[in-house]
């Protein structure tokens, strides 16, 4: 199975008649007049180039659509006008991080919505003559009725690419003459059409607007000059942009307090408060699974009274499976773990104990590790499961999370009654991962995918975690299962 993609050359979308091929840049720039362009230069592994804008002296902004490769794959150069000459003003850096919008779904009908990433560069980009960074527009600009575009993409469709930065000045046009395919959302805005717009190479370049060259748009879909351009409004990125760019600080006390057993915490900060001062029965197992909005996350156990046999850990999960785990044994202990899920365990030991108050902040840059896709807390003695809920296929790029964890506990057995995911002789496209809470750590005890039936587990303590992960080419119907 092939399971990469090629660069979007659809970004250019063409009518089903003959493309009349027309001039879409009409100027060439003045050297050095667009002083934040860069080329997002893919050609080291065969795949073009794009567009894109300095933001920062570590950070460049383009579209999503042209951030899907490796990070190797990529050689960012600022600072050029004709790219077939070496001028002495370029400074070309490497790509050492990629933040997609985590709403961005290139496989999904919806693949042109959220079309805007970041791209980190090492070293940073020195500030001259040559090189600045572009204007972020803030939540309430209007797009002016006149923008301009630059690229070195093609001249015209199927025509050759422009050696030197061209510009072409495109007018605003409004939604509804602008939507013919039917996909806009408030967060795209139109300009162009006629012999005017981007092309194939064009791809994540830069739509400023006034004098100020604010940068209100971002090339998302062009059509070589037959049809209005279609670009991601920056507008409405721009709290994402900042988060992405610039560390938030740690909340200066948690802003949500969870007191049950078990759950899922999606805040900046929060404290775990389970029966504290009060007695927590033998064998009780908790998970709280928290999706953290940074990279960066402090733990602080402020009050314990749990026992000596009593355990409270805290575990990474990473790509459906758990990883590095640290024990909270003491009061004032401070842990940081960086890592977009963590599963927040506690393990009473086979007396009753006392309750506990854990505490953590999130801080940093905006996490890139998106949300699951799939998520259920199954609390019940026994009970049945289906996935997709509601029927159907289950979505490429699938990454679920369930966790069994009736509230009595008890031994428990999990068994399936249905199966069918993709198969593959080692289950490396799609599959489903069972892990068993025991002797106080995650283990995986199965990895399955196919039509036959995965073995029956039994989770000795009562609790345990199936996970769920697809790939982007194939899908298939799912599966069922049950625990008693």
């Amino acid at each position: 199975m092939d399971t990469s993609a090629p660069l979007r050359d659809s970004a250019v979308m063409q009518r089903s008649s003959p493309q009349i091929l027309v001039v879409h840049k009409l100027m060439q720039t003045d050297p050095h007049e667009f002083k934040f362009m860069v080329m997002v230069d893919m050609r080291i592994i065969g795949r073009g180039f794009c567009g894109g804008a300095v933001i920062s002296p570590d950070w460049i902004i383009t579209a999503a659509n042209c951030a899907t490769w490796p990070l190797s794959g990529y050689k960012i150069t600022a600072g050029d006008h004709n790219i077939d000459v070496v001028e002495g003003t370029e400074q070309t850096r490497e790509v050492v991080q990629i933040v997609i919008h985590p709403n961005y779904e290139s496989e999904s009908a919806s693949k042109f919505e959220n079309d805007i990433a970041l791209m980190k560069v090492s070293p940073p980009f020195e500030f001259n003559e040559f090189v600045q960074p572009v204007v972020i527009p803030e939540a309430n600009f209007t797009p002016t009725d006149y923008a301009t575009i630059t690229g070195w993409g093609m001249l015209s469709a199927g025509g050759s690419y422009a050696s030197n930065l061209m510009k072409v000045d495109v007018p605003l046009v409004d939604d509804t003459t602008c939507d013919v395919f039917g996909f806009l959302v408030p967060s795209m805005v139109c300009y162009g059409g006629g012999d005017k717009d981007g092309c194939l190479g064009d791809d994540g370049g830069p739509l400023v607007c006034g004098d100020s060259q604010t940068l209100c748009g971002i090339f998302s879909v062009g059509h070589c000059g037959d049809l209005p351009g279609v670009y991601t409004e920056v507008s409405y990125f721009g709290d994402w942009i900042r988060r992405s760019v610039v560390p938030t600080e740690e909340d200066p006390w948690p802003v949500e307090s969870i007191t049950t057993c078990g759950g899922r915490i999606a805040a900046s900060s929060a404290e775990i408060k389970f029966q504290l001062g009060s007695s927590i029965r033998a064998d009780q197992r908790c998970v709280w699974v928290l999706k953290p909005p940074y990279e960066s996350s402090r733990f602080r156990l402020s009050s314990s009274g749990l026992g000596e046999n009593d355990g409270l850990y805290l575990t990474s999960f990473a790509n459906s499976q758990p990883g590095t785990q640290q024990q909270m044994t003491r009061v004032g202990q401070n842990y940081t773990i960086k890592s977009g899920f963590i599963l927040v365990t506690l393990n009473v030991g086979n007396a009753p104990t006392r309750g506990f108050r854990l505490e953590f902040f999130s801080s940093g840059l905006l996490s890139v590790t998106k949300d699951v896709t799939g998520f259920a807390r199954l609390t019940t003695s026994t009970g049945n499961f289906s996935y997709p809920i509601g029927g159907g296929r289950y979505r490429d790029n699938e990454n679920a999370l369930f966790v069994i964890n009736p509230t009595a506990p008890a031994m428990r057995t999990l068994m399936f009654s249905r199966m069918d995911v993709e198969n593959h002789s080692e289950c490396g496209y799609d599959a489903i991962m069972i892990y068993n809470w025991y002797n106080n750590q995650y283990i995986q005890v199965v990895r399955h995918c196919g039509s036959s039936l995965p073995p029956t587990t039994t989770f000795q303590s009562g609790l345990g975690l199936v996970t769920f992960e697809s790939d982007d080419v194939f899908t298939t119907t799912g599966f069922d299962f049950e625990w008693a």
